[in-house]
C-alpha cells in the first residue's frame, strides 16, 4: 500500500511537471478550466461508425417479460412474445367437484415507463398452452419453446400500465395495481378445473400435467409493454361456486423467458450490415432487443504518440452521442440510457470495458440536450498501457447498445454520426499528456 501509494504521488508530479511545460504552447477549450490545463486536447481522431447486427441475449433471467410488437417505419417490425411457467400454492386442492364459473390468465404490469410505442394503439395478443416442458436449454432470445397452435385464449384492446384494474375476490370486486386480464378459453379452462389428484400431488406432476403459456402478440400492433410475472397479481385464477377461486402463481422457481423477432428491417439497416468494417455512415441504427447496435472504428488511435520513448497519459476520453433530429417524436421516444462495450476477440460478442461500472461511466440521456456522453478513459488509457508496454493493439473499437434491462424497454435510436463537428454529430474528445 505504501508503495502505490508512493507511485501515485510521483505520478501526480510529473503530470504537474508536464503540464507546466506544455502550457505556452497548447490550445483548450472550455474544458480545460475543469482540471485539464496543460494537455493536449483533441476532438479530430478518424471515427468509423456503422450499423451491426445485435448478438441475442440470456432473456430467461431479466427483470421483467416483455410482450408486444411495432411496425416501425425506420427499423422495421420488432415482436416479443414472453412464455412461463405457474406453480401450485398448494397440492392436492382438487376442484372438479364443483362448479366452473371462469379461469382469467392475469399479468401484472411493470411500470407506467416500461413500455414503448403507441400506448393508445389496439394490440392484438394469442395465448397458447406450451406442449414443451421449459428448462435450461432454452435460455436465449433467439430460441422458442413448442405450443399448441390453436390459441386458448385472445385479446384485443390497449396496454393500460397506468390504469389500476378491477378483480372479483369473493363476492367483492377490489382495485389492484395495473394488470391485464385475458378470459380463457373452455378447453384450457376445464383442462385446469379438472385437474386430478395425481396431477396436483406434486409440482413436478403439475408441470408435467400443464408445461405453461406462451402469450404471442400479432397484427398491426404498436406497442410493447413489460410485465411483472412474479409480480403479486399476475396468476392464472380459477372462479368456481359463484365466490369461490384458487390461483396459479409465476414464483422465483418458474421459468420465464421472452422470445425477441425482426423482420422486415429497412434497407439501410441491411446495407449497413454487409458493409465491410473500412466502410463509414452518418446515421446508425440502435435498438434493444437484441436488434441492432453501432460498432465504432478509431483507426488512428495511436497517432497521437509522437515519441516513442515517452507515454501516453489520458487525462480524459468520451463520447458525445446525438439522435438524429426529427427521429425521436412520440411515440419513438429516446432510450434513457446507452451502454458502451469493447468486441470480445474470440467471438466478437459484448466485453466489458474497465469504465463500464465506474460512477461517473455515464450513458443517461441529457434530457436538455438531447445528448448522451460516456465516459472511457480507462479503458483507451489501457489501450496505450498495452500497446506501448508491451506492444499489443487491443483496439478494436467499441460496441454502443441500448441496455437490454436496468431499464428494461424495447425503445431504439437513430445517431447522428456525421465527423468532424463542434457540438454535434458524433464526437471523441480526447485529453491527453506525455510522459
Amino acid at each position: 500500500m505504501k508503495f502505490r501509494l508512493t507511485g501515485v504521488i510521483i505520478l501526480s508530479l510529473l503530470l504537474i511537471a508536464a503540464c507546466k511545460k506544455q502550457s505556452d504552447n497548447v490550445f483548450f477549450d472550455s474544458d480545460g478550466a475543469l482540471g485539464f490545463d496543460g494537455y493536449l486536447y483533441t476532438n479530430q481522431l478518424d471515427l468509423l461508425t456503422r450499423s451491426v447486427r445485435e448478438d441475442s441475449l440470456k432473456s430467461d433471467s431479466l427483470s421483467h417479460n416483455l410482450i408486444g410488437l411495432i411496425n416501425d417505419p425506420n427499423f422495421g417490425t420488432y415482436k416479443a412474445s414472453s412464455f412461463f411457467q405457474f406453480r401450485l400454492p398448494q397440492l392436492n386442492n382438487v376442484l372438479s367437484a364443483n362448479t366452473l364459473d371462469s379461469v382469467v390468465l392475469m399479468m401484472q404490469y411493470t411500470s407506467t415507463i416500461a413500455n414503448y410505442g403507441d400506448m393508445s394503439s389496439t394490440v392484438s395478443l394469442d395465448v397458447f398452452e406450451l406442449t414443451e416442458a421449459m428448462g435450461s436449454a432454452v435460455t436465449h432470445s433467439n430460441q422458442t419453446y413448442a405450443y399448441n397452435t390453436t390459441p386458448a385464449a385472445s385479446y384485443t384492446g390497449r396496454f393500460a400500465p397506468s390504469d389500476s384494474t378491477n378483480v372479483r375476490q369473493g363476492k367483492s370486486v377490489i382495485r389492484v395495481a395495473p394488470t391485464l386480464k385475458i378470459k380463457l378459453g373452455s378447453a384450457l379452462a376445464n383442462k385446469l378445473f379438472n385437474a386430478t389428484s395425481s396431477d396436483l400431488s406434486s409440482q413436478t406432476n403439475f408441470l408435467n400435467f400443464f408445461k405453461g403459456i406462451a402469450v404471442v402478440p400479432k397484427g398491426n400492433s404498436q406497442a410493447i409493454s413489460a410485465f411483472n410475472l412474479k409480480g403479486t397479481h399476475s396468476k392464472i385464477r380459477i372462479y368456481y361456486n359463484d365466490s369461490m377461486y384458487n390461483d396459479f402463481k409465476v414464483t422465483d422457481e418458474s421459468e420465464r423467458f421472452t422470445k425477441y423477432e425482426f423482420s422486415n428491417l429497412s434497407p439501410e439497416i441491411l446495407k449497413q450490415r454487409s458493409a465491410g468494417k473500412t466502410q463509414d455512415f452518418d446515421t446508425t441504427f440502435l435498438l434493444a432487443m437484441a436488434s441492432s447496435k453501432m460498432h465504432i472504428q478509431l483507426p488512428n488511435l495511436f497517432s497521437i504518440i509522437k515519441d516513442s520513448t515517452k507515454r501516453v497519459v489520458i487525462g480524459k476520453a468520451e463520447l458525445f452521442i446525438r439522435p438524429v433530429t426529427g427521429t425521436f417524436q412520440s411515440p419513438f421516444t429516446l432510450p434513457t440510457r446507452l451502454l458502451c462495450f469493447q468486441p470480445n476477440p474470440v467471438n466478437n460478442t459484448n466485453a466489458g470495458i474497465l469504465d463500464l461500472t465506474e460512477f461517473v461511466f455515464g450513458g443517461d440521456l441529457n434530457k436538455v440536450t438531447n445528448t448522451y456522453k460516456i465516459n472511457i478513459t480507462r479503458h483507451i488509457q489501457n489501450l496505450f498501457v498495452q500497446y506501448q508496454s508491451k506492444g499489443d493493439n487491443l483496439n478494436r473499437g467499441l460496441f454502443i447498445t441500448i441496455p437490454s434491462d436496468n431499464p428494461i424497454a424495447p425503445s431504439r435510436l437513430m445517431i447522428d454520426t456525421r465527423k468532424g463537428l463542434e457540438n454535434a454529430g458524433i464526437e471523441f474528445k480526447l485529453y491527453y499528456t506525455e510522459l
